[in-house]
């Protein structure tokens, strides 16, 4: 174990459904190094972290404010950030983080690959954890791996690449109720358009993951075209937490396309509805030669997130640079044992 790993301090901040996953992978497999966590809940605060674990009780209890947090020392700290979506929202966060001494980890999906969407913000939050001598970055399983970073690793062993198309199928059956709410699950279909043109409906993240993929292989996109619309029942459907009518929503296709101007495309196509049957992670790769990789069933979201997150953490405790990086700048996440 590297002295580094051995001493790490962690904060868990946030302790929604992948905030408490996280928490709990982390007793489980990183035991005595939360130092933390920190949440709003009124339920929550004040509760022992083995209580929401269903673990030993550790004597150590929910915050509302990460200033209540004491570290135990001056080594590496670093907080796993879960709260919400959008980066200008969660940003005050992430500052009171970084002038509390921590790096910070994040499910924030805009974060994965913030420079198109806010450079200005990004700027800004580069200088500032640089200043600190901190990181930032934004890790997850769709955005942060699926559609993004494994797609880099896989073009590895190709000389030239004329195109990439990622198909992500996931059956929302299996996954959790606001991740249902997320793609309009119950929805009527002119309340989900309504909401996807106001940019208030949908997965986030698929344009950031298109974004990486091109900067991480060094490619400009010349246009970049996003789509989003509802996938529609024709007969009803019963779920644990829905009774969907017929003709009313049960999940959306969202499409991410990008070209250059010497015509290579990435395209990234993404379904997430009831309809699907098995959940299926394809990505294929045009070139000097072809690579297809498909995995059956999928990547399961919810606990590899919680995964991919805490092994994030662990990279970014041995080797990552201050400042805001990406999946891209950062060295290959993997599962380093302590």
């Amino acid at each position: 174990m590297s002295n580094t790993l051995k001493n790490i301090e962690l904060v868990v901040y946030g302790l929604g459904p992948i905030g408490l996953e996280i928490l709990k992978k982390c007793e489980e497999y990183l035991p005595g190094k939360v130092i933390g966590a920190v949440d709003i809940d009124p339920n929550k605060v004040g509760k022992d972290i083995g209580e929401l674990t269903g673990r030993t009780e550790r004597g150590i209890f929910v915050v509302p404010s990460i200033k209540d947090v004491k570290a135990k020392s001056d080594q590496q700290r670093i907080a796993i950030h879960a709260t919400g979506s959008n980066l200008k929202a969660v940003w005050p966060q992430m500052k009171e983080l970084l002038d509390n001494g921590f790096s910070v980890v994040s499910t924030c999906e805009q974060l994965s690959y913030p420079w198109s969407r806010y450079p200005e913000l990004s700027k800004e939050i580069d200088h500032y954890a640089s200043e600190k001598g901190l990181t930032v970055i934004g890790s997850g399983v769709n955005p942060g791996y699926v559609m993004d970073t494994l797609v880099l690793s896989l073009t590895s062993v190709l000389s030239d690449i004329s195109s990439i198309r990622v198909s992500r199928r996931v059956d929302v059956k299996k996954r959790r109720l606001p991740l249902q709410k997320k793609v309009g699950v119950g929805m009527a279909e002119e309340e989900f358009n309504s909401l996807a043109k106001a940019d208030k409906i949908g997965h986030v993240g698929l344009e950031e993951s298109l974004r990486l993929v091109a900067a991480g292989l060094n490619l400009e996109l010349s246009h970049v075209e996003n789509s989003i619309l509802p996938k529609v029942t024709d007969k009803p459907i019963s779920l644990p937490h829905f009774h969907v009518k017929a003709g009313e929503v049960i999940g959306l296709h969202q499409v991410s396309k990008g070209s250059t101007k010497d015509g290579k495309t990435i395209e990234l196509d993404l379904v997430m509805a009831t309809s699907v049957s098995e959940s299926e992670d394809v990505i294929e790769i045009e070139g000097d030669m072809r690579q297809k990789l498909v995995i059956p069933g999928g990547v399961f979201g919810d606990s590899a997130t919680a995964s991919i997150i805490i092994n994030t953490a662990k990279t970014v405790a041995v080797d990552t640079k201050p400042g805001l990086k990406t999946m891209k700048d950062i060295g290959l996440t993997r599962n380093i044992h302590l």
